[in-house]
């Protein structure tokens, strides 16, 4: 039982050091076995004490599994440095303290089965500060993992370069990083777990980099130390600057994990992440042509043939079961858009949760925030790995101001990024769920670029080698939608809308009166089966009667057979044919006509004398030149301009 610190003791040995250590956050006195079968972690208040990196390896990987790499080597002191004890002195003295050659160890192992290879960081020796052998051991895990196509787990405890090695430990911030650049490049994944403290060099190289980033709780995370920070700029720094939390909030950490759950996740995460061409679900086939009956595709034809044929030939384009609710089409569609934006309608994180059997969700942009309009992680759908991105509304009004009523700052799209990236290297397929009135439109947007983001997303989704499903749940509209929605098929729900603007600003700016938004909702034939007509959405999924919040579960599995088959269907072409394939299918949209207009002869060139006329008086006209209607000193009216 955790004993509580007395406010005062006569006797200073009553908690001998060698049997009890106090908590640091809530003082209570803990036995050390205890603490030890607790994973070092306060019973009281959860406070994370450091950890070995023995005890850090035992807790991790499968047992029996481990196998030390490189254990002879050592720093060598190129500098001759000398502070208060000469470097090798205190060398010799962190070696002897600890039973460690330096302050990292790696190796192999497994865990939850899956072979793996590992690099713990040991605080404990010299403030696990990173010299030549440190990140030695880094980049010698990464290159096995390269080598070996095995994922690459580090965990980070590190108060950054070592000082005693000069440029030299600078020069591992680079070395450790162009090792890491090349898993990326590879396919090969890179979890990065961050315990404290992980500052200076170590978190300015490989520790901020992973595929996923992982923090235990309150574990102090930066570049600069906080005394360096308030000294620097001379401000106060705002509360729990630098914490795993204050990163989490500001896009740089993808989740904070306790201790006790960290195994467990990241076993979770090694199933849902392959290392890409060695998995099976994750290696794609190639075929010279389209399979038999895919017909999301056919718009490798003419758009004209591939709307008449879909309906009769495709059993999943389902706008022949989809029957309006009404006789009046004004009706009709406007009923879509009140049951499109009912609060009670499924949303994003709800058709996960149905749809799948394992769902992590990631966080952060990795350059500002995070933003909880739009939701992403990794998720095992039947037997397939995916990758998901989808905008998310709230249920009620304080969910809603959270998730900012669905629609994401420019963070919320660069979060979509990062994990539509993170799929391609691993060979994931990417499901997006757009239900969303707009991006935002707020100044804060507009400061750190909205219509950048929309517009990088919707040129990254372009070109994304990795297979792109889009689906319509509610609300399409306009740029904040399609930043997500260049999908190889797109499908929506019945009651899904898809628009260039919402139909109360068409109707402000066109009726002149938002009264008329019925109207400009018709007009624009914003409705699933009307998109399905103009060749924009391949598949109309039928909602219950009374809409999908009446039988989500219905929902959810109607939709789930359909993007499985998919799936399916998509796995039957080449990376080259499915890029070219999209690139087809979205060059083919817009109605024209063309007419080819006569040639014009090129005007009479003219003489001497009416260049030196223009020379005398820039004003005077040359004659036989057209005059306007408007003199010099008029505006044109706007139908001349």
């Amino acid at each position: 039982m955790p004993i509580k610190l007395p406010s005062f003791r006569a006797h200073r040995d009553v908690y001998p050091a060698d049997l009890w250590t106090k908590c640091g956050s809530c003082e209570t006195m803990l036995f050390n076995k205890q603490l030890e079968k607790a994973l070092r972690v306060c019973p009281t208040c959860g406070h994370h004490f450091r950890l070995s990196a023995a005890a850090r390896l035992e807790q991790l990987l499968d047992p029996g599994t481990w196998s030390e790499r490189d254990a002879g080597l050592r720093s060598v002191d190129r500098l001759g440095f000398v502070d208060q004890k000469p470097y090798p002195d205190r060398l010799a003295a962190a070696q002897a303290a600890t039973g460690m050659g330096d302050a990292a160890v790696w190796g192999t192992a497994a865990m939850g089965g899956t072979a793996v290879a590992v690099c713990v960081m040991d605080f404990g020796f010299m403030g696990g500060s990173m010299g030549a052998v440190v990140g030695e051991k880094v980049t010698r895990a990464a290159e096995h993992a390269l080598t070996a196509r095995v994922p690459l787990i580090v965990v980070s405890s590190s108060g950054g370069a070592r000082m005693q090695e000069g440029t030299l430990a600078l020069m591992q911030l680079a070395k450790t990083i162009g090792a890491i650049e090349r898993l990326r490049a590879a396919g090969v994944p890179f979890f990065s777990v961050l315990a404290d403290p992980t500052t200076g060099g170590v978190f300015a190289s490989f520790a901020a980099v992973g595929d996923i980033n992982i923090a235990e709780p309150d574990a102090l995370i930066g570049f600069a130390g906080s005394r360096v920070s308030a000294g620097t700029i001379a401000q106060e720094l705002p509360p729990g600057f630098q914490r795993s939390e204050f990163l989490f909030a500001h896009g740089f950490i993808d989740m904070v994990v306790s201790r006790p759950d960290l195994r467990d996740e990241l076993i979770g995460l090694l199933r849902l992440v392959p290392v890409r061409g060695l998995d099976g679900a994750a290696a794609r086939s190639t075929m010279d042509g389209e399979p038999a009956g895919f017909r999301p595709l056919s718009f490798l034809t003419s758009l004209a043939e591939r709307v008449s044929e879909r309906s009769a030939g495709d059993p999943l384009a389902m706008s022949t079961d989809v029957v309006p609710t009404s006789a009046d089409p004004g009706e009709a569609i406007w009923a879509s858009v009140q049951l499109a934006r009912n609060l009670q309608r499924p949303r994003t994180l709800e058709f996960v949760g149905a749809m799948t059997d394992q769902f992590v969700e990631l966080h952060g942009d990795r350059l500002f925030g995070d933003d909880a309009a739009m939701v992403v992680g990794l998720a095992r759908l039947g037997d397939r790995r995916v990758a998901i991105v989808g905008q998310q509304k709230g249920a009620d009004t304080d969910e809603n101001i959270r998730r900012n009523f669905g629609m994401p700052h420019p963070e919320g799209y660069r979060k979509g990024m990062r994990i539509m990236e993170l799929a391609e290297r691993f060979g994931l397929p990417v499901i997006t769920f757009v239900d969303v009135p707009g991006a935002h439109p707020g100044p804060e947007s507009e400061e750190r670029g909205i219509a950048e983001a929309i517009a990088r997303s919707t040129g990254l989704m372009s070109r994304l080698r990795t297979p792109i499903i889009t689906v319509i749940t509610g609300e399409g509209g306009s740029g904040g939608a399609i930043a997500i929605a260049v999908g190889d098929v797109v499908i929506a729900l019945e009651n899904a809308v898809y628009s260039v603007i919402s139909p109360e600003g068409c109707a402000a700016i066109l009726w002149r009166t938002a009264d008329e938004a019925p109207a400009a909702a018709l007009a624009m034939k914003i409705g699933a089966a009307d998109q399905q007509t103009l060749g924009v959405i391949d598949i109309v999924v039928p909602e219950p009667p009374g809409g999908a919040q009446t039988d989500p579960a219905d929902t959810a599995k109607r939709l789930k057979a359909i993007l499985l088959d998919r799936l399916e269907a998509l796995d039957g072409l080449s990376l080259d044919q499915l890029l070219d394939a999209r690139y087809r299918r979205y060059r083919a949209f817009g109605s024209y006509t063309e007419t080819m207009l006569p040639e014009m002869a090129p005007p009479a060139a003219r003489g001497l004398g009416d260049r030196l006329r223009e020379l005398i008086d820039p004003g005077r006209r040359a004659v036989g030149a057209s005059v306007p209607s408007w003199s010099r000193d008029e505006p044109p009216a706007h139908e001349e301009v």
